[in-house]
């Protein structure tokens, strides 16, 4: 009797803290990828596209109604992205995925703001967005390969006067 209730201890405790143990780890592997997402939301609302390449790979491609292709064919919605908007402001919601080896397949929430100006008044265009992020480790660093962009809703609305 003893004997068993030693083991039922043991089993027990292995039961409890195994999922403890696993999603630490979960956490700490997937935390490469949430930084590349919100590194990508950080680069694009403060325009600094210039760092583009710290988080895509140069045959990165971005899907969704359109295709994009490379960093240089996702410059080009970024240069439509300035002309038409004065700030953006992308709020994260749920990073969902997991690794495959080298590949990380999941899905990022997001409400994206577009702020514009339309007959002198200031505008904001709220978009929710689901992206279906692919992204892939080489030689230890972590970019972006493909990213899906899936328009959920959108509303445009009239903003206070900050005056």
């Amino acid at each position: 009797i003893l004997m068993s209730i030693y083991f039922m201890r043991k089993i027990f405790f292995l039961i409890l803290c195994s999922p403890i143990f696993l999603g630490a780890n979960t956490m700490e592997i997937n935390s490469e990828a949430k930084k590349v997402i919100y590194q990508y939301a950080e680069i694009v609302d403060s325009r600094s596209f210039d760092q583009l390449d710290s988080i895509m790979w140069s045959d990165f491609s971005m899907t969704g109604g359109y295709e994009l292709n490379g960093i240089e064919g996702f410059m080009g919605a970024m240069d439509y992205l300035v002309a038409t908007y004065t700030k953006t402001m992308h709020f994260i919601g749920n990073i969902d995925g997991s690794w495959d080896g080298d590949i990380y397949k999941g899905k990022t929430y997001c409400i994206a703001s577009h702020i514009f100006e339309e007959n002198g008044q200031m505008k904001k265009l709220d978009m929710g967005i689901i992206y279906e992020d692919t992204l892939e480790r080489r030689d230890g660093i972590v970019k972006f390969i493909n990213r899906d962009f899936n328009l959920q809703w959108q509303k445009t609305d009239t903003l206070d006067s900050l005056k």
